[in-house]
């Protein structure tokens, strides 16, 4: 991994929701009392609780194909930002210093589709690529500039 600004850095906390489920047996066509169990059974299954995911004050990022979707400028300062794979791919997230092409920061893992991450970073003041390279994403369009806007003097 690449060595990493001081004024930058990632911590914390990973949400991550997957999709899936599970079919009925194979052999429960055979006893439909087992049959409709287990469809009452997936029916009652519950959806998991978002509500601490989307109650963090974060700054939404939707990773698409082939497309960053957030803010441009952003205050610096602690900020939690809210990845969100919303494509059919993989994809990751880096913060780069377009001056010497040093990653500053990025995702630990790529992304999976549907999965909600958070993550929270200490931005500094400045200019940033920030780009999604799986499997050359960034040259289909996956990058941005993302300025860090110093907070105004008290």
């Amino acid at each position: 991994m690449a060595a990493r600004r001081p004024g930058i850095f990632a911590v914390a906390a990973v949400l991550a929701f997957g999709c899936g489920g599970e079919g009925e047996p194979a052999d429960a066509a055979a006893d439909p009392a087992r049959a409709a169990a287990a469809r009452e059974a997936a029916g009652s299954a519950s959806e998991p609780d978002l509500s601490a995911v989307y109650a963090v004050d974060a700054v939404d990022v939707a990773l698409l194909e082939y497309a960053i979707g957030m803010p441009s400028r952003l205050p610096a300062g602690p900020t939690v930002l809210r990845l969100s794979n919303q494509g059919f791919e993989m994809h990751n997230l880096k913060l780069v210093d377009p001056a010497s092409g040093e990653v500053l920061w990025e995702t630990e893992t790529d992304v999976n589709t549907g999965e909600v991450r958070l993550v929270e970073l200490e931005l500094s003041p400045g200019s940033y690529t920030v780009v999604c390279d799986v499997a050359g994403h960034d040259s289909r369009g996956m990058l941005m500039t993302l300025t860090v806007e110093a907070s105004p003097a008290p």
